[in-house]
């Protein structure tokens, strides 16, 4: 019971999980626009996410580490840069649209956490922003780099589809931002900040009811149903956000629930 704690635990710490979600949005997407992706793409959409969290996350820790650093993290950093080289070098045998995409959302990633060239904060920190990078990011990786990788030209349904996950990332996002409250800083102008937590889960319900409508408008896909059940869910997790939540509430529980999503969608198949 004590290994699968901790291997449960490194799973989340080290953002497993995140890349799983990111990578069952864009299968999602396929299955939507009956995309036929490559075993180097499933990684790409795994590995990309997998690697930019643990920059974000852990970078200022090594950076500020000391000079002689233990094995574990000279090991840990090592496999790190290994596959980032790995990635870099199948970027370069991918269509030029999608190379250029994925570069430019590696970019906003690098933003988020490093300060601008003449300033003294990064995107993360400019008021407002943070969750719209998020949202943004998320987007491209799961919507546009797919079809792109496709050969598939963005046209209009396409955008809307665009939009409509933007508008899912929002809200999947809302309870991360509610339960960092207490962390993070007042700057930041967060929704829970700005509006408070009651007028941030209303916003939240109202995002998903236009989920739900662009949904039924322009029918994605022929499962309504799972589509709804999983607003439902994310509704029902914003209703229960708070400062003071379980552990795995927000990192585990809603960020899961797009893996639930495909899930449901394969078995619909």
């Amino acid at each position: 019971m004590r290994v699968f704690t901790c291997v449960f635990e490194s799973y989340i710490k080290y953002n497993f999980h995140v890349g799983l979600a990111v990578w069952a949005l864009a299968q999602i997407t396929a299955l939507d626009f009956e995309l036929n992706l490559y075993f180097i793409h499933h990684f790409i959409f795994f590995m990309a996410p997998f690697l930019g969290y643990n920059f974000i996350k852990y970078h200022l820790f090594y950076w500020k580490a000391t000079l002689i650093k233990s094995f574990r993290i000279n090991l840990l950093l090592g496999f790190f840069l290994l596959w980032i080289l790995i990635l870099c070098g199948i970027m370069f045998f991918l269509p030029l649209s999608s190379q250029l995409l994925f570069f430019f959302t590696l970019l906003l990633g690098l933003l988020y956490c490093l300060p601008l060239p003449g300033f003294k904060i990064n995107f993360r920190g400019f008021k407002g922003l943070k969750i719209h990078l998020v949202a943004l990011s998320w987007v491209l990786m799961t919507v546009f780099l797919p079809l792109t990788l496709e050969g598939k030209s963005l046209r209009e349904f396409s955008l809307i589809y665009g939009c409509q996950r933007y508008f899912f990332v929002i809200s999947a996002t809302l309870p991360f931002e509610i339960r960092d409250l207490k962390l993070d800083h007042p700057k930041l102008s967060t929704w829970p900040q700005r509006w408070g937590v009651k007028n941030t889960k209303i916003l939240g319900f109202i995002l998903l009811i236009f989920f739900l409508f662009l949904e039924v408008l322009f029918s994605f896909s022929s499962s309504y149903e799972i589509t709804a059940i999983i607003a439902i869910i994310l509704m029902v997790f914003i209703l229960m956000s708070k400062k003071e939540q379980s552990k795995y509430f927000s990192s585990f529980w809603v960020e899961g629930i797009p893996i639930l999503w495909l899930l449901l969608k394969k078995l619909m198949l």
